[in-house]
Parts: structure tokens; C-alpha cells; sequence
């Protein structure tokens, strides 16, 4: 499988989203310059609400995450790793590949340090329910992780 390098020049950096930033305005509003490059999988990880209150992923071979792949530029980087909390050690960034269009993508992605799985904010349902819709994710998978495990009220 051919695999991409995150950094494409000028270009920006590839960032798979897999939370509330699944949400386009929420993106939009986060990041105005990004571009939505299409849908991608994570092998290898699986989806979990932390006991923070917010989605991340953690290691699981037998598992996958589905969510967006976004080209980001440094000021949309810089601005959503404000967001996501990265400099006070909410979330740390790692590389990880993603499978977009058939092929291998380096992609970033936030990462909680905080494994033990919780129970979501309310206003962060809100988000997800909204990033859902927007993503258009496979209901299969949106049933499996999202409501079955966490008891969120998802759109479909």
C-alpha cells in the first residue's frame, strides 16, 4: 500500500479528525483556511469518550476509528492546538497512518492521555451529534462505538 507523507510541501499537514471536529463549522470556525480532503480509517485504535469527557482513541488491533482527513496550514495547526489544549497537556499530537482513497496517509491526530473511558459532556454530545451528521460516518460503525458504548444519542 502506498503511503503519504503528512507534509506536502506548502501544501499543510494532514489531520484526521475523529471527535467534535468531525463538526464542519466547528472546523471552520477553528481553522478557516482547511481543507477537507475525505474520509478516512484508523486501524488499529478504537474510539472512546474519556474520563475527561471527550472522544479519543486508543490502541485496539482488532479495531478502527472512522473520521475526516483535513489538510490544516501552520496557522490552523497552531490555532487548534490551542483548541484541542495540546501546550497545557490536554492532548498531545502524534503521526499515525490513515487509510484515505485506498491509500496510506501519515496523518496527525490528538491524542488524550487520560485512557480510562467516561461519560461524555452534554454540550459535547451536542458536537459530536453535529460532527456525525456532517461526516456522514457508516451507522455500522456510528452503532458499534459511539452508541452502543457510550450511551450518546447519536444522529444517524
Amino acid at each position: 500500500m502506498k503511503m503519504e507523507n503528512m507534509h506536502s510541501g506548502t501544501d499543510g499537514r494532514l489531520y484526521f479528525a475523529y471527535g467534535s471536529n468531525l463538526w464542519r463549522k466547528q472546523m471552520r470556525d477553528r481553522c478557516p483556511a482547511c481543507e477537507e480532503i475525505g474520509y478516512g480509517v484508523l486501524r488499529g485504535y478504537r474510539w472512546i469518550i474519556s474520563q475527561r469527557g471527550y472522544a479519543n482513541i486508543v490502541l485496539s488491533a482488532c479495531d478502527e476509528v472512522h473520521g475526516k482527513v483535513y489538510r490544516l496550514t501552520g496557522s490552523d495547526e497552531s490555532s487548534l492546538d490551542q483548541y484541542e489544549g495540546v501546550p497545557e497537556g490536554g492532548y498531545r499530537k502524534e503521526v499515525v497512518p490513515v487509510i484515505l482513497d485506498g491509500h496510506s496517509a501519515l496523518c496527525m491526530v490528538y491524542v488524550d492521555p487520560v485512557e480510562e473511558e467516561g461519560v461524555a459532556w452534554p454540550e459535547y454530545v451536542i458536537r459530536i451529534n453535529r460532527g456525525i451528521s456532517d461526516a456522514a460516518l457508516s451507522s455500522g460503525y456510528v452503532t458499534r462505538y459511539v452508541t452502543i458504548q457510550h450511551n450518546l444519542f447519536c444522529v444517524l
